[in-house]
């Protein structure tokens, strides 16, 4: 997905800057991020691009896509949806995405696929480390999928030599691609993303009931006019392309998909195994973001970090409700901060964050 950012001369991909400026922005980013339980497969998987297995029809869809800012942004004209299934081995997606006009351009793997309309997928298998994935994929079935050693706006570095090793992906077209003439219904986009490609040394390669990862999905989609013949961008008066369109499952609160924090949660279950989330563990992480971004705003408004909650809770005072729950420990020296969180309730649920975003727990 496209930000408002400089370009990395050696891969041609963006990266953030983005801050938080005023309590307006810090507010956006609270709604709470979905929430998924995928249930595992009960018959073999083709990956063909249709759903026309019985596991399939037997799980639930996701919420219809949002626009990534939020409630407070037009709800998109067309739907999107996806749906996971899950063995030791495998993680599933199928995804459903409305459209009247199918249509997709680049054929060459890892190519900045987001410049055609896609599908985006974000992948957190490790809560606790800052490692990601990126899988971005379009009609064509072309792939782009790279590791992010920490987002970008903390100097994080995206690696498109790494590939997922035996992904399998289909797509499937309910219409024609490229034919501006006619009109489509949607398309579908079908993948198996093996565990084993995703972990790391000492972390297993199997999925375990009750694991829970961090996950987000995109679609892109540019605002096209179309003659008989040629789709083609659309422009301003000014002759310059038009901003694409963000949909998303979990609402991030601003144009930026790379805020892992903000991203849903799935939990894999099976019959034996399907308690709820236990949240305790995601309000924690919450409250410690929540305070990272008011010292954004307090630094940018005081020229200096907040050495208390009190001095934050001049820009938001309900961030002192926080201290019913958590004790909450001020660190400084100069231009950087460290903050301890740590619950009254359950004395081993503890977050650290600094200054430079690193987060533990």
């Amino acid at each position: 997905m496209k930000i408002i950012a400089f370009i990395l001369s050696f891969i041609t991909y963006p990266v953030f800057t983005f801050a938080q400026r005023n309590v307006n922005e810090f507010l956006q980013l609270q709604s709470p991020p979905q929430t998924y339980y995928v249930h595992p497969v009960t018959d073999a998987i083709t990956i063909d691009g249709k759903d026309n297995e019985t596991s399939w029809s037997k799980v639930p869809w996701t919420d219809s896509f949002k626009d990534i800012e939020g409630s407070n942004k037009p709800a998109p004209t067309l739907e999107t949806k996806v749906k996971m299934l899950w063995d030791k081995e495998n993680l599933y997606l199928f995804a459903k995405l409305q459209e009247p006009h199918i249509k997709g351009y680049l054929k060459q793997k890892d190519t900045i696929i987001y410049h055609d309309n896609d599908f985006e997928i974000f992948l957190k298998p490790n809560l606790l480390s800052p490692e990601y994935i990126e899988i971005e994929i379009n009609a064509l079935n072309t792939v782009m999928d790279l590791l992010m050693t920490k987002p970008y706006r903390f100097g994080g570095r995206a690696n498109l030599n790494w590939d997922t090793k035996d992904f399998e992906s289909a797509v499937y077209h309910a219409g024609s691609i490229n034919h501006p003439q006619d009109k489509d219904e949607f398309w579908t986009v079908e993948m198996k993303i093996p565990v084993k490609s995703l972990k790391y040394f000492g972390e297993g390669n199997q999925i375990k009931p009750n694991e829970i990862w961090k996950i987000n999905f995109s679609r892109v989609q540019w605002h096209y006019d179309n003659s008989e013949t040629v789709y083609s961008k659309r422009k301003d008066s000014n002759g310059k392309t038009l901003p694409e369109e963000n949909w998303v499952w979990s609402p991030i609160g601003l144009v930026n998909m790379h805020y892992p924090e903000r991203w849903g949660h799935i939990k894999f279950i099976d019959a034996a195994n399907q308690q709820p989330i236990d949240e305790q563990f995601f309000a924690i992480e919450k409250v410690t973001w929540n305070i990272f971004y008011l010292q954004q705003i307090y630094r940018n408004d005081q020229k200096r970090y907040a050495t208390s909650i009190q001095e934050l809770s001049k820009l938001y005072p309900e961030i002192m409700n926080e201290r019913k729950n958590y004790d909450i420990v001020f660190s400084n020296s100069n231009n950087f901060y460290r903050i301890e969180i740590k619950s009254k309730t359950q004395p081993k649920l503890k977050t650290t964050i600094d200054s430079r975003g690193n987060i533990y727990f």
